[in-house]
């Protein structure tokens, strides 16, 4: 996480509702911003913004992958990454977030079966 951003500015991002959700569906796989709106039910803007605050506080990394953006928790240690962690623990808890966890999960292995699946297509 980057150090210029306080305790507070990452307890403050996490406060938010739809960023908590977007990192809870996060905590369980790598997903793009498709993923995530089927799985929230948002529009593409709206998860668009909240994953550039999310980048910003330094809880999120983002990798171009052709067209698209895949984004994925950063799992960094020290207190801050502590405190994430604990944060992702306790909303597990509730039963719409372990829900959201459970499609994110889901979503993520029928992507890597659909790439795997065309990769071997191509190969001769």
């Amino acid at each position: 996480m980057a150090d210029r951003h306080t305790t507070t500015d990452l307890l403050l991002t996490l406060a938010e509702g739809t960023r908590l959700r977007i990192l809870n569906c996060l905590s369980a796989a790598p997903l793009f911003v498709s993923d995530l709106q089927s799985i929230l039910g948002l529009p593409q803007p709206t998860v668009s913004r909240h994953l550039r605050v999310l980048r910003e506080v330094g809880v999120v990394r983002d990798t171009p992958i052709a067209q698209f953006v895949l984004y994925r928790l950063d799992r960094a240690g020290g207190p801050r990454g502590r405190l994430l962690a604990l944060v992702l623990d306790a909303v597990a808890a509730d039963e719409q977030m372990r829900a959201e966890r459970h499609l994110a999960a889901r979503r993520s292995r029928e992507h890597f079966r659909e790439r795997t699946e065309a990769l071997a297509g191509a190969l001769p």
